[in-house]
């Protein structure tokens, strides 16, 4: 495979700066062919030519100053078409500005070849420093606190006294033993975590993470260590109360080193390895013994270990402690089928050689990943990782240094580097120097043996590589691998080549790593400098913002006070057209006492029953008033009339009482922050049965059984994060007021008041002009329409987009991983001291999620729909430049514009043609890519249409039920993230206090997240849904296209036909038969008549329409009494009752118009896009039962196609965007693997301090059951072999599932 310039640039620049080494790492090479260079490898393309110029003046403040203030530079450019990257002179290309690249056209204009943040950096450029200035103007009496502060969860729960009392130890424990080396490994370790925590959650984590810097930073010196110490305890104080962030810190508390670091143990090497030979068991090994090796002492530790377990019981926990291992580990057992997955999380490579020895137990390891399609040496990097010294002694250090070179030396290769951005593979050089390599050469010693070579040299470089610092450069890393290849190797290796060879190789490849990464920093410097204002804005509004909420008691009072009184507000929001309580602001509207008694006596007696049951509760009102009052309701109209209106029923005296009720509670709640609205919204997040279950639950007396109990405890964690989102909202609100002026500013966005009222503004618009002659105000909304405002009735408030700012920051989050991320880590970025903080900040920012941001959002896409950039007016053409014009629908020519041209006004001219794309397939994919290719499809004016064979449309997706597992890499990631906003972190990041998401499952470490497709097909659903609802795209339901990528045609069912398609058909445009495809669009489906209830006579048939059946059915009707219609289907066997006020569609009989809902069309009408020879446009009808199961040729004309609809054909036609065999998504789906239930995602373990210490090491792999193992596949088809090849048995296909499943009735 060719490799990109980048790297031959980078590994001549290494082979340039040590030959010597070079030449070492190609020694094990046999051939190199001429016409390479010398770069390593066979394959590697030579280096273009490079041609030099001189920059221009723009670039003086980088440049030398000794040649007349201008520098020879070398000029690269990409092209995002073809993804190249290459050298230019400037005879071709001319430098237009600091960041963008444009090639001069052949009429001297110029033409942009890629920019990706002008629009951002626009932006960011005019309100970053409006913006910074609004937090001080605003919130001055606010100063943002160093450390934020949030409710301690830990004192409200069960064992709370012990638990604080073990997280005070475990603070003062942390506090005493962290140094420089401690605080850069711990820090690095928690920074992963921060994509998946709430806001506040995330911001908590990153005070610890930036006092962290602040102890590593060794050079400043100014601060002593015992201020830095301060500030940690203070923030260890402030995080520890929060159960997520506890959980997070205890959980990479192995990272520290709390007796010595290694440096320590190989500068001291004699002592150490004294005290490893009184090894008795794994209790002091984490505090003296150096690694246990193939040559020294493994013998003995298996030996005892074995004779302890089965002295002391297997299963137990005292067991695992002494003896290290898992004994009973399933995978020897031939029977069984299921065993747990990922080796760098479960531990199981050590297992295998505790149990079996290093090498059997590495066999047993190599038959599971054989027999599991696990790829060894990708599973192989991945564990070392994590654990790097046990990956290197149960796999071999010759083998695992191999991987390494080679996982390497592929990522650097490969131009798209990565495919599943999967974390432990990416690349990050600072981490592997600073914690791996350390580990390495501990091992490699071990291994050799110890000399006083190690305590002399190796100590001292171990501590170099430990206190590498971030620095805004790659330099130092790259001394730390030169010294490393020239003065460590060899003596480490024991002159063992099997051993130097793939280090070596390994090091080259770090150093080339190096070099690209300086190259990928600039991209993301001008990322981070388009979105500063987003960045500052988002992270100064978390540290701003009120996090605290009422205590569980009172959120739980009142989540009970809002359902038992919300049926008696039921009249009250909308009675008669007036509105009688605003649930938003808690205010009832005592002012219209009467029309309020008129609604509470228009209530039911069961609707105001629960109000009745708190009054008498509070002694406010008798139960035996409330008794009477039932009994005469009983009494007058039967059990039925307390269904009824209660009208006079209910006595001034109670309506009083209950108006009193209503308006003290309103009130109370309103200081708290928990008004109807964000209780519905909470409320709202339950699963559907569940808020029945409650509501009728609590409505009937019953909040104090355990069902209800822990419904609302569900309730109460939603409403927390409800409250947080609605302050993140009011803070938005207020930021983004600017002061009111009268000198408007055109295209400016401002907030439009009504003088005097102080309810809020009406919206936010865009100015366009002001009448001389009148008051009026001419401005354009967001969703480009136009609206004029009086200035002597409004007031014109100046709109600061602070929301969009902190939007347009979360999108440079994402664009970041899916650019940027397909060789480094994340975190390789953030080892440049000059992008650290920017990126830390944008870490947290991106977990910001509140309805005003998902508002701002789709503003952003309303506002690029109505004010495209590319279509131009017919008058504003100008001689000499090229244009688009739309001849038809979706098709466009190129034409070039001269002075006099004749042009139609009626038709549409662009700048560059619009890019309209129809995505076919609703599922997960499409889904997603409609998603994510929307905003650039308005950007350029086209349009953007969803085709979806099933009906979740039409019912709200309630066709989504596959219920297959599904995990997705960090790129499906980010894109969700950004995309879904709230509805992300409502489904994958945990809520307070649980240990894990509701809905998904996630894995920090890796980057994935996991999920049944149903669900991630119900929220993406949801989102397009919002947009649809916006006219931000199209949607067809039911809608039976195809794309034939064989023919080259997109197909659909005439029975799927909608008005607006555009269809192929041999007729002309004349309306007569022709050979040629002609384009026709369908502008009108007429139906059947339907038959009204008095048309309908006894013993006829007729084509009823059955929405459970989906179609027509062809009915007899049976009898017509009283108002009563029975109809009787011979062929289904059905029979259903109907009366007037609910009388179906009915059509009369044709015994063609079966099934589908379509067939009661009766004709569908065509209309040619082309003149006829009279110069009109000719229509006609077609009978809708005669092209009905016909299938049509779409016109889709010059228009992006994107079939995501089951697996990708093998074509070489087409762009295929995914492999036959996803990579990195898995499905599992059949056999029942776990029954394991998430219980709302609350503890599991019991309560107190055993739910507190368990939970820290729990994997968090339990929430969606399935993914918890893997089906071993040989035991299965053995046995699906032996029943199909087996005559007797093989009869029923149907069953064979079945017997294979009675094979193993512990899977059952």
């Amino acid at each position: 495979m060719p490799q990109g310039n980048d790297y031959v640039a980078a590994l001549e620049k290494v082979f340039a700066e040590d030959e010597t080494s070079a030449r070492k790492s190609l020694a094990a090479k046999k051939s190199v062919k001429k016409s390479v260079k010398k770069v390593g490898r066979v394959g590697f393309a030579a280096a273009p030519e490079v041609q030099e110029f001189e920059a221009e003046n723009y670039f003086d403040e980088e440049a030398a100053g000794n040649n007349g203030g201008k520098s020879t530079r070398r000029l690269k450019v990409y092209d995002a078409k073809t993804r190249q990257s290459w050298f230019v002179d400037q005879k071709t290309y001319a430098l237009f500005s600091k960041r963008n690249v444009v090639r001069t056209d052949s009429y001297g204009g110029l033409v942009p070849i890629q920019d990706k943040t002008t629009d951002d950096k626009t932006f960011n450029e005019k309100y970053e420093v409006e913006i910074d200035e609004l937090f001080e103007e605003k919130l001055d009496d606010k100063v943002a606190p160093t450390f934020i502060e949030s409710n301690d969860e830990i004192a409200s729960k069960t064992g709370g006294c012990s638990k604080k009392a073990w997280r005070n130890a475990y603070r003062r424990l942390v506090v005493h033993v962290m140094d420089p080396k401690n605080a850069i490994r711990f820090s690095r370790a928690l920074q992963i975590q921060l994509d998946y925590l709430m806001a506040h959650e995330s911001a908590l984590l990153g005070d610890i993470i930036k006092v962290l810097d602040h102890i590593s930073d060794d050079g400043d010196g100014n601060t002593p260590m015992s201020v830095k110490k301060r500030n940690l305890n203070v923030a260890l104080t402030k995080a520890l109360v929060n159960v997520n962030v506890g959980r997070i810190l205890v959980a990479n508390s192995g990272t520290i080193s709390y007796f010595f670091h290694p440096d320590t143990r190989v500068s001291n090497n004699r002592t150490f390895n004294l005290l490893s030979g009184w090894q008795f068991s794994n209790i002091i090994s984490p505090i003296a013994m150096f690694t246990p090796s193939e040559n020294f002492i493994g013998s003995r530790a298996l030996a005892v270990n074995s004779i302890l377990r089965s002295f002391l019981g297997p299963g137990r926990f005292l067991t695992r402690l002494i003896t290290g291992g898992r004994e009973e580990f399933v995978v020897d057992d031939v029977k069984a089928i299921a065993q747990n997955l990922a080796a760098e999380t479960t531990g199981f490579e050590a297992a295998m050689r505790a149990q079996f020895g290093n090498h059997a137990g590495r066999q047993k390891v190599n038959e599971f990943r054989i027999e599991n399609r696990l790829p060894t040496d990708e599973s192989a990097v991945r564990s070392f990782i994590g654990s790097p010294i046990s990956t290197m002694v149960n796999n071999g250090v010759v083998h695992i240094l191999r991987a390494l070179a080679n996982h390497w030396e592929g990522l650097n290769t490969i131009p798209f580097g990565n495919f599943a951005h999967q974390r432990m593979e990416q690349l990050n050089v600072n981490v592997i120097l600073r914690f791996h390599i350390p580990f390495v050469l501990m091992t490699l010693a071990n291994l050799r043996g110890w000399c006083s070579w190690d305590s002399m040299v190796l100590g001292p470089f171990i501590t170099k590589l430990m206190n590498l610092r971030p620095t805004d450069t790659m330099d130092p890393a790259n001394e730390l691998l030169n010294e490393l290849n020239s003065n460590i190797v060899d003596n480490v290796c024991g002159g063992i080549f099997s051993r130097i060879e793939p280090f070596q190789r390994w090091i080259t490849q770090m150093r080339v790593a190096n070099e690209l990464i300086m190259t990928e920093k600039e991209k993301v410097q001008t990322i981070l400098s388009s979105v500063t204002a987003g960045i500052e804005a988002g992270y100064k509004l978390t540290k701003t913002v009120d996090w605290m909420v009422p205590d569980n008691v009172t959120m739980l009072k009142y989540v009970v006070q809002h359902i038992k009184l919300d049926p008696a507000k039921k009249r009250l929001r909308q009675y008669n057209g007036d509105r009688l309580v605003d649930e938003q602001t808690g205010i009832l509207f005592t002012a219209s006492l009467d029309r309020i008694t008129e609604a509470l006596r228009a209530s039911s007696f069961n609707e105001l029953m629960p109000a009745f049951d708190m009054l008498t509760k509070s002694n406010k009102m008798s139960k035996t008033t409330i008794d009477s009052m039932k009994e005469n309701i009983i009494r007058t109209n039967g059990e039925a009339g307390t269904d009824m209106e209660i009208n006079n029923n209910l006595s001034s005296e109670m309506i009083s009482s209950l108006v009193s009720l209503l308006q003290q509670d309103l009130e109370q709640r309103q200081k708290l922050y928990l008004n109807d609205h964000v209780c519905k919204l909470a409320l709202n997040a339950l699963r559907p049965r569940d808020k029945r279950t409650l509501l009728e639950m609590v409505q009937k007396g019953y909040e104090n059984t355990r069902p209800a109990q822990l419904l609302l405890r569900r309730t109460r964690t939603l409403l927390k994060r409800e409250v947080r989102r609605a302050a993140l909202d009011r803070q938005l609100t207020l930021l983004s007021k600017g002061e009111i002026t009268n000198n408007l500013v055109e295209d400016e966005w401002y907030l439009v008041e009504r003088i005097g009222d102080a309810s809020g503004s009406l919206g936010i618009y865009q100015y366009r002009t002001s009448r001389s002659t009148t008051n009026d105000v001419l401005f354009i909304a967001r969703t480009g329409a136009e609206e004029r405002f009086d200035r002597t009735h409004y007031q014109f408030r100046k709109y600061v987009p602070i929301g969009e700012a902190i939007v347009r920051a979360q999108k440079a989050f994402m664009v970041i991983e899916l650019d940027l991320l397909k060789r480094f880590a994340y975190a390789a970025y953030m080892e440049f001291s000059d992008l650290r903080d920017d990126l830390l900040k944008l870490q947290t920012v991106s977990g910001i999620n509140c309805y005003a941001l998902d508002e701002a959002r789709l503003n952003g896409l309303v506002h690029i729909k109505s004010h495209s950039s590319t279509q131009i007016s017919w008058k504003d053409l100008q001689p000499g430049h090229n244009y688009f014009i739309e001849v038809k629908p979706y098709k466009y020519e190129l034409f070039e514009y001269a002075e006099g041209m004749d042009l139609d006004n009626r038709k549409r001219y662009f700048k560059t043609a619009p890019q309209n794309m129809i995505v076919v397939g609703g599922g997960p994919t499409g889904l997603l890519t409609t998603l994510h290719s929307l905003e650039n499809c308005l950007r350029s004016g086209g349009t953007m249409k969803l085709y979806e064979a099933r009906d979740a449309f039409e019912k709200a997706g309630g066709t989504y039920e596959r219920a297959q597992v599904v995990r997705l890499d960090s790129r499906w990631v980010r894109m969700l993230r950004y995309h879904l906003g709230t509805l992300f972190e409502d489904v994958w990041i945990p809520a307070t206090e649980e240990t894990d998401s509701h809905l998904g499952n996630t894995l920090p470490t890796q980057g994935f997240i996991e999920i049944t497709i149903k669900d991630m097909e119900a929220i993406m659903h949801l989102e397009v849904s919002k947009l649809w609802s916006r006219d931000l795209l199209e949607i067809y339901a039911r809608s039976s296209a195809n794309f034939d990528y064989k023919k080259n045609v997109m197909t659909k069912q005439g029975n799927a036909l909608k008005e607006r398609d555009l269809v192929k058909r041999r007729v002309d445009p004349n309306g007569e038969p022709s050979e040629e495809f002609h384009t026709w669009e369908v502008v009108q489906l007429i139906g059947n008549k339907t038959l009204s209830p008095d048309d309908m006579t006894p013993g006829r048939s007729y084509n009823v329409f059955s929405r459970d059946q989906g179609g027509l059915l062809t009915m007899e009707l049976v009898s017509a009494d009283e108002g009563v219609f029975d109809f009787r289907s011979t062929d289904e066997g059905l029979t259903i009752q109907v009366t007037r006020s609910n009388f179906p569609s009915v059509y009369a009989y044709d015994p063609k118009a079966k099934g589908n809902a379509r067939s009661s069309f009766k004709t569908i009408v065509f209309q040619s896009v082309d003149l006829n020879r009279e110069g009109k446009l000719t229509r006609y009808e077609v009978e809708f039962a005669s092209i009905m199961n016909e299938s049509h040729i779409m016109d889709v004309g010059q228009t992006n196609i994107a079939f995501a609809s089951g697996k990708p054909a093998v074509t070489k036609e087409h762009l295929t965007a995914c492999p036959y065999e996803p990579y990195g998504v898995s499905c599992i789906q059949g056999i029942k693997i776990s029954m394991g239930m998430h219980n709302f995602g609350e503890t599991r373990f019991g309560k107190g301090l055993i739910a507190d210490f368990r939970s820290q090491t729990e994997q968090n792999t339990r929430v969606v059951g399935d993914f918890t193992k893997s089906v071993i596949t040989a035991p299965i088809v053995k046995e699906m072999l032996s029943i199909m090849s087996n005559l007797p048995r093989s009869n029923d296909w149907h069953m064979h599932l079945r017997h294979t499943v009675d094979k193993f009735p512990e899977q059952k």
